[in-house]
């Protein structure tokens, strides 16, 4: 059976934002060719989508910005899945066959620690795993893009001193693709560490120190994988012009939008 996964690198879906100030800013879309293609792989004009909006400690307007865009531009049925709020989460035979029924399963952005903290809390890792081998197209934006790889970094955490690089260091994920994922490429300056941003050359320096490699993504484009077996064939969507794929090892590879990977 084919297994599908989409990684999103980040990218907007029209979310609307609301400053300290009080005033509201209304995000634009900058996924709608990754989101289609989601959809397009099931096959469906109806899909179900089940939302993972853990991440993001399941944010009401979230959802409501997942359900206007993959349900009112998408024309998909949509279920919040809520897994951070312990009176809401549903037990885990109920949060077994939500996963189960759906056609698409996508988890939104935010702290990728904290989500994976919370699908092993609750269980929903493994469930998440049988839905990927039962052929369910599973998806993901920015965290949610890098729960389905082997590794991802641990930049949000605690544990991470900015001003010691030394303490940047790779963590595992789900390992349903393998290598390390690291989304919002194109906003990491080449050389320069930021607070709650770490340079390009630190990622690289990272993955050299533990021998690893793995893929960078900027917003707007995403990773198809598609397995059969244990081959993995890795395509790139992109949604916005500007936006590529780029696989991280010795030096940096462009993948460009007609190639495809096998590892």
């Amino acid at each position: 059976m084919k297994k599908t996964i989409v990684a999103i690198g980040g990218g907007e879906i029209g979310r609307i934002k609301v400053h300290e100030d009080g005033h509201s800013e209304q995000k634009p879309i900058e996924t709608m060719v990754i989101d289609k293609k989601i959809v397009e792989l099931t096959g469906k004009t109806n899909p179900k989508l089940v939302f993972i909006g853990a991440a993001s400690g399941d944010d009401s307007r979230y959802f409501k910005a997942v359900s206007d865009h993959f349900g009112g531009r998408l024309n998909c049925r949509i279920e919040n899945l809520i897994l951070t709020d312990l009176t809401k989460r549903p037990n885990i035979e109920n949060i077994r066959k939500i996963i189960l029924g759906a056609d698409i399963i996508y988890v939104g952005g935010g702290n990728v620690t904290y989500l994976m903290d919370v699908l092993k809390d609750s269980g929903t890792d493994k469930i998440l795993k049988e839905a990927y081998d039962k052929g369910i197209v599973m998806s993901g934006n920015s965290a949610g893009g890098c729960v389905w790889y082997e590794s991802y970094d641990n930049e949000e955490d605690d544990d991470f001193d900015s001003n010691n690089l030394e303490t940047l260091k790779t963590k595992p994920a789900l390992g349903l693709i393998r290598g390390y994922f690291v989304p919002h490429w194109n906003t990491k300056s080449e050389n320069e560490d930021a607070e709650g941003s770490v340079s390009r050359n630190s990622i690289r320096k990272m993955l050299t120190k533990e021998n690893k490699w793995g893929y960078a993504v900027d917003e707007g484009a995403a990773i198809m994988v598609q397995s059969d077996g244990d081959k993995q064939v890795m395509t790139n969507i992109i949604s916005k012009p500007s936006a590529s794929v780029y696989k991280l090892n010795q030096d940096i590879q462009n993948i460009r939008p007609d190639n495809k990977l096998q590892r």
